[in-house]
Order: C-alpha cells, then structure tokens, then sequence
C-alpha cells in the first residue's frame, strides 16, 4: 500500500483507501505505524549446471522501497532433486566431477 501511495499509478485511490481503513480497523492502523515496507516478486527459474544438468528453483526478489537495493533468494522445493543437487553443490564447492 506505502508502494502505491508513492509510485503507483492511482496514487489517490491508494490514499482513500488508506483513509478508510484508518477510520475501521484499529489493526490497519497498528501495522500502518509500524512504517514497515516490503515488496516481494517470486517466480520460478532454471539453472543449468555444467555437471549436475537441471536445478529448478523458486525466485523471490526483495526490494526496498525506493528499490537501490535488490536481494535474490533461490531456494529449490524441499525434497526435490533439485535441492538435493543444491546441497551436493554445497559440499563439493568448485571441485571438478569426473565421471
């Protein structure tokens, strides 16, 4: 909501409906107070190792509010192939596999 109040395409939508849920919900304005911002994009992508082939992941991408600063989280599902190729990588770091 603080994203659309300042970047959003219908800035003074955003800003009535903010004023509603002031005047509604003592919980909005709790959590309004707090000032926190967080925005959140998850996709899912593909990386294609060398050795290992195929490793899907789950992408989230954290921003800040004015967005200077971007923080990408890969994480492959729990009990996939993928994540136990994640975690061979761990332990093997740049060594070299041989067949």
């Amino acid at each position: 909501m603080r994203a659309a109040l300042t970047a959003g395409s219908d800035v003074d939508r955003a800003a009535r409906m903010v004023a509603e849920l002031h005047e509604i919900s003592p919980e909005f304005v709790r959590v309004w107070e707090l000032g926190e911002v967080a925005q959140r994009y998850e996709e899912s992508k593909t990386i294609l190792h060398s050795h290992l082939g195929r490793i899907d992941v789950d992408a989230q991408v954290l921003c800040t509010q004015d967005r200077t600063q971007t923080l990408v989280v890969l994480a492959a599902r729990p009990g996939t192939d993928s994540q136990g190729k994640l975690e061979l990588l761990s332990v093997i770091g740049h060594q070299q596999l041989t067949p």
